[in-house]
Formats: structure tokens, C-alpha cells, sequence
């Protein structure tokens, strides 16, 4: 059998977990014909095949499916390591932090940060935006801000705030459709709204049952392009209201939708509680939480 490149194995665990080579060189950075290749260099070197790939996807072989959990213990021995390097660098604030979010979360924290970086020059942070949540236990982020309590038993969290939501639009835009927004005569109001994959989305449900409400004539796949057409006179659309006090441009038509408040929560690996980079982190965007529950701001 020739020499393995362990890293490989790293990539077939990926593809294992995604099921298409295409969701797996996401995964890794790496194009689907990369993979392929990287595949085919791993299934020689094992002198067998791994994975049957078809149309639709990929299915393990019965001997790929062992080698794929012999990887998946030696994923979990690497990240033992990993901890133990943390507990280890427990007292030095340096280093990276990831923290994974949605988009307004996203927004609410890059706008909020920067007096971190005057508290702890040596610590970098990077905040990974995505709707599909990241993997704590995988290491695929140090922290997690999401609007739900996660289920896992390993992960230490706590519930930091609430994320509201409100019906906002620029002031000219108010002005010019006034009445129809004091009588809830919505018809002749135009609306920015997510596009149809996203139209299930708890916000659009809304926005979409108001009575006599048009289907937003702009319509976007994520949450940051209703700001942006918002905030540029195309409509009235639903926004986090935090928003209203970074934007003194926007006003609320309905300023708060009780029904679309979600409730925030943080959580990390237990095993990274000692480590000094992310606890520093961690107490950072509770004060900010802290603060705009106190302010608004």
C-alpha cells in the first residue's frame, strides 16, 4: 500500500458527512474536480475503492465505510489535541476566535467590535456568517451566536438577549405613503421581501400575510439586501430593530412584531471554558448584549 496522505482522510470524512463531492469541496475549499482527484490519489493508496459515486451523490463502500470511521476516531483524537493545546494557552489572549452567526447577528456584532481590538491587540476574531450552523464539537468555530438554544450535550451555552424585529422604511418613503400606513391599508405600499426559496422564512410569512399586502416587488436571498433596499427608498420591509437606532434614517411603521422575536444564545465546546482568547471574546459580546438591553444602542 503506498504512503497515505492523512489529509485525505480529512476529506473523505467530508465526504462522508455531505454525500456529494460538490458539498464536501465547499466544506473544504476545494473544487469538486480536486476532490475527485484527491479521492482517486486516496483509493489508490489504500488499493481499493472507498466510495461509489453517482449522479446523485456519493455512498461509501463497505470498506470505505470502515475507513471512514477509523477517520472519524482519528478526527476526534485531533481535536482532543487541539483542546489540550487551549487548556495548555489557557492565560494567553492571542490568537484566533471564530464565531459563527446569521446575517443580522452578523451585523449587530461587525459594528459593535472594534473596541475589542483596543482591550486585546493580539487577539483576532473572525465571524463566519451562515444560516447553515457550524459544527462547535468539529471545531468548525470556537462560539456560536444563534437564535435558538442548541441541543448538544457537550456545549456550554447561555441565553444572551433577544433579537426583535420590526416593519421599517426610509422617512421620505413614510411620508410619501403616510395614510395608507396609518390605516393598515397596505395595497398600494410597496415592499422589499426575501425571494421565493426564502419565502418560508418566519419574517416573510409575516410580511406576506398582512392584509392586502403585494408580494415585495424586490426581492433578495438574504437578509442584509432588504436593508439595503430599505434603507435606499425602494420599500417598507422587515428589519431587526436594532437597526433603527444605528440608521437614524429609518423609521417603523410597525416599530416592534412580538411574534418574530427570537431569543439569542452563545455556546462554545466545553473544553475551551479555559482558554483565555475566547473567554475574552465571550465576555466582550455579553457586555455588548448587556449594553443595548440597557441603551437600545
Amino acid at each position: 500500500m503506498k504512503h497515505l496522505n492523512w489529509d485525505d482522510l480529512r476529506l473523505l470524512l467530508f465526504i462522508a458527512q455531505e454525500g456529494t463531492l460538490r458539498g464536501a469541496g465547499r466544506k473544504a475549499g476545494l473544487s469538486a474536480a480536486t476532490l475527485a482527484r484527491r479521492l482517486d490519489e486516496l483509493e489508490d493508496a489504500m488499493g481499493q475503492k472507498l466510495v461509489e459515486r453517482f449522479q446523485g451523490g456519493c455512498t461509501a463502500t463497505p470498506f470505505g465505510a470502515s475507513v471512514i470511521a477509523l477517520a472519524g476516531q482519528m478526527g476526534e483524537i485531533a481535536l482532543e489535541v487541539e483542546r489540550t493545546r487551549d487548556q495548555r494557552d489557557a492565560q494567553a489572549t492571542s490568537g484566533v476566535v471564530r464565531i459563527n452567526t446569521d446575517e443580522w447577528l452578523s451585523y449587530f456584532l461587525t459594528t459593535r467590535f472594534a473596541p475589542f481590538h483596543d482591550a486585546y491587540p493580539n487577539v483576532e476574531v473572525e465571524i463566519v456568517t451562515s444560516h447553515r450552523p457550524y459544527s462547535l464539537a468539529r471545531r468548525e468555530a470556537d462560539i456560536a451566536i444563534r437564535p435558538y438554544r442548541p441541543e448538544q450535550l457537550d456545549l456550554v451555552a447561555r441565553r444572551i438577549g433577544t433579537l426583535s424585529f420590526g416593519l421599517y422604511c426610509r422617512r421620505d418613503v413614510a411620508a410619501r405613503h403616510a395614510a395608507a400606513i396609518a390605516s393598515g391599508e397596505w395595497a398600494s405600499v410597496p415592499f422589499v421581501g426575501f425571494d421565493e426559496p426564502r419565502s418560508e422564512f418566519q419574517s416573510d410569512r409575516w410580511l406576506r400575510a398582512l392584509p392586502g399586502a403585494p408580494v415585495p416587488w424586490m426581492r433578495c436571498s438574504y437578509g442584509l439586501g432588504i436593508l439595503d433596499g430599505v434603507s435606499h427608498g425602494a420599500g417598507l420591509g422587515v428589519l431587526a430593530t436594532f437597526l433603527a437606532g444605528d440608521l437614524p434614517d429609518l423609521v417603523g411603521a410597525i416599530p416592534h412584531i412580538p411574534q418574530l422575536d427570537q431569543e439569542i444564545w452563545l455556546s462554545m465546546h466545553g473544553g475551551l471554558r479555559r482558554s483565555a482568547r475566547v473567554r475574552a471574546v465571550v465576555d466582550f459580546v455579553e457586555r455588548v448584549f448587556a449594553d443595548y438591553r440597557a441603551t437600545g444602542h
